[in-house]
């Protein structure tokens, strides 16, 4: 069975009615698109979702495994309707293959579009406060890397415990990330899983850190550093996070140079 990612959100289009267009999305956790459906703001709500959902299990000989939210405004709208199908519905920020779609089409289809306005933008989400790694899940080392994006699906061939690597299409540029090295890497690589990592955010001030957002709203804190060394090759993950359009990934090994993975995790930063 599959498993199905999904949004369902305002989009930059005003109809001739004057009302702005909210467009459904749905594809596969590799992907692969199922359903971009517009309609108007007065159609938006759990009946009009319902149907079209139903329209799209009937077509695909069944419903998927489960579907993943990653909006809170989607996933509330959606919960009526997945209930009345029996389909599970998860809220999770790890919906890298629609976040990647819809960013596509915001950056590259909306706009060639005959009603495209810009809307105001929503207001700034609040954050949790970042917090320091358990002491105990500490690694001993840490570095910034890239790998190539054709070679991340090779990933699923090796007995790695915590594996959370969709097969995305068409990553043909390097994807940075960072390595944790610890000792207790099966540890390290357990307590991760249980936060389920969303993305990395590498901030630069007086003391540079690198910020791990994970679940629904927790953020944490893996590393401080103030070498420049350090901030260059933090610099050029930065960079490379606008050629991978946010992709990138966070790995655990019990050492430099391993052949050991205890767990990878592909990411994405939200609006990449």
């Amino acid at each position: 069975m599959e498993l199905w990612e999904l949004d369902f959100y305002r989009c930059p289009l005003v109809g001739a009615d004057g009302q702005v267009r909210w467009e459904l999305l749905v594809c596969t956790a590799e992907g692969h698109p199922l359903r971009a459906q517009f309609c108007s703001a007065g159609e938006a709500n759990a009946v009009w979702l319902e149907a079209r959902l139903a329209e799209l299990a009937a077509g695909r000989g069944g419903p998927p495994l489960q579907i993943r939210a990653f909006r809170t405004a989607t996933f509330n709208l959606a919960g009526p309707a997945c209930r009345r199908l029996g389909i599970p519905l998860r809220h999770s920020r790890r919906a890298i293959a629609v976040q990647r779609w819809r960013a596509e089409r915001e950056e590259s289809q909306y706009p060639q579009m005959p009603d495209y306005r810009l809307l105001p933008p929503g207001a700034p989400q609040q954050e949790a406060v970042p917090a320091p790694i358990p002491d105990a899940q500490l690694p001993e080392r840490w570095g910034f890397s890239a790998l190539p994006g054709t070679e991340l699906g090779q990933l699923r061939q090796l007995p790695i415990a915590h594996l959370e690597v969709p097969l995305l299409d068409g990553i043909d540029a390097p994807v940075p990330g960072v390595f944790l090295f610890s000792k207790r890497d099966r540890d390290l690589a357990s307590w991760l899983a249980a936060r389920e990592p969303v993305s990395l955010q590498y901030t630069r001030a007086e003391i540079d850190g690198l910020l791990l957002k994970a679940g629904l709203d927790e953020r944490w804190i893996l590393a401080t550093f103030d070498d420049p060394g350090m901030r260059e090759r933090g610099r050029q993950f930065a960079e490379r996070l606008a050629g991978s359009r946010g992709l990138h990934f966070l790995a655990v090994q019990p050492a430099e140079g391993s052949p050991q993975i205890a767990g990878f995790w592909l990411l994405q930063t939200p609006g990449g």
